[in-house]
């Protein structure tokens, strides 16, 4: 990366990975409480969905818009005019909610996710750098910004559960990119573009009907979108064993998990927890750890002009680790509602923060190189 762009990148993603941490601290202080374990930083429920979905999450997924996304699609970076303000309203963001000022911290994301659109209309939505038009990859990661722009208001309103609404951000973000990205991955031709549409559509509504308090419709909801969006992405045709796809794979029944918890239990006690974390941890982070191995060696060979294979050369020994410890993980997590004992709730999540911490450090020493 040029000496240009990295401080830029670092002005966004290090309020990202300081979200992480004191979100993920956050997150295992309730888990360890549970266990009956002393609080490493109480900082509270409200803290920590704020920390990870408009810290952590907008710092990565603006990273994406404003620079990996828009290198491959426009061949540049986003200028100053839209990095400096996007990261000022990051680090206003996280120092918002550090403070508990909740209706100011909602007012500095909604800025933040008003930049990113502005910007996904200026760049995504004209022709790339080779000549290419828009297509529904393009559309769609509009729309994903649009539709959480919203939530920011349900906050201020104080309607609905603002943090399940909030979900649709991440999570409707990767169903938008995946419309394009998922073939870039695999090398089969998505099934059809139809059904990609309608499974952003259907993820959107579950989480909006999940945060009105309809949790089961939700999870019918998730279910048909996750089945829908999986047979759409050509996965289907051929399953074959390989890191990314397995990363893939493994996304996918984390996100059916969550809609078939909510279909059965309706998000009752500790399964809610199951539910939001399956589908905001297991989902986008196995998402995260297949395909960003795969973009990161495109983006090299874009960035050097070489050709590169959709397939890695060689096994990704040190990724495949951090997505075991990362399952294992969510695996604890999801066993604590039926068999809650101490060592599970003290576990899980030291073993979920290491396996992305250090995934996302790796990237972005990946990044630095290129």
């Amino acid at each position: 990366m040029s000496t240009t762009l990295f401080p830029r990148f670092v002005a966004v993603m290090a309020s990202g990975l300081l979200s992480l941490v004191l979100g993920g601290l956050t997150g295992i202080s309730i888990l360890w409480s549970w266990a009956g374990l002393p609080s490493p930083i109480p900082l509270g429920l409200d803290r920590h969905w704020l920390l990870m979905i408009f810290g952590f999450f907008l710092a990565l997924i603006g990273n994406e818009v404003l620079h990996v996304l828009s290198l491959e699609w426009s061949g540049r970076a986003a200028p100053l005019a839209y990095m400096a303000p996007f990261a000022a309203m990051l680090w206003l963001t996280v120092a918002f909610t550090l403070a508990g000022a909740f209706a100011a911290a909602y007012l500095s994301s909604f800025v933040a996710l008003l930049i990113l659109l502005a910007y996904a209309g200026k760049v995504y939505l004209a022709p790339s750098r080779i000549g290419l038009r828009p297509v529904l990859y393009n559309y769609l990661l509009a729309a994903a910004l649009a539709v959480s722009a919203v939530v920011p208001i349900f906050g201020l309103l104080g309607l609905f559960n603002a943090a399940v609404a909030a979900l649709v951000f991440p999570i409707g973000t990767i169903f938008a990119v995946m419309a394009r990205d998922i073939s870039l991955v695999t090398g089969k031709k998505p099934a059809r573009g139809w059904g990609n549409a309608v499974a952003f559509a259907l993820i959107a509504a579950a989480f909006f009907t999940w945060a009105a308090g309809a949790p089961r419709a939700a999870g019918v909801l998730i279910l048909t979108a996750s089945a829908l969006s999986l047979a759409s992405s050509g996965l289907l045709r051929g399953v074959e064993v390989r890191y990314s796809l397995v990363q893939i794979y493994t996304a996918y029944f984390w996100l059916a998990l969550s809609g078939i918890v909510l279909t059965a239990t309706g998000g009752a006690g500790l399964w809610y927890d199951v539910a939001v974390h399956a589908a905001a941890l297991g989902f986008i982070f196995n998402i995260v750890f297949g395909v960003d191995v795969v973009l990161m060696d495109m983006l090299a060979g874009q960035v050097k002009r070489v050709t590169v294979s959709i397939r890695r050369r060689g096994f990704p020994v040190a990724e495949a680790v951090l997505s075991a410890l990362l399952n294992v993980g969510l695996l604890l997590r999801a066993l604590y509602p039926a068999w809650p004992t101490p060592p599970l709730a003290a576990l899980t999540g030291p073993a979920v923060g290491v396996a992305i911490v250090a995934f996302l450090l790796n990237m972005q020493r990946r990044l630095r190189g290129l």
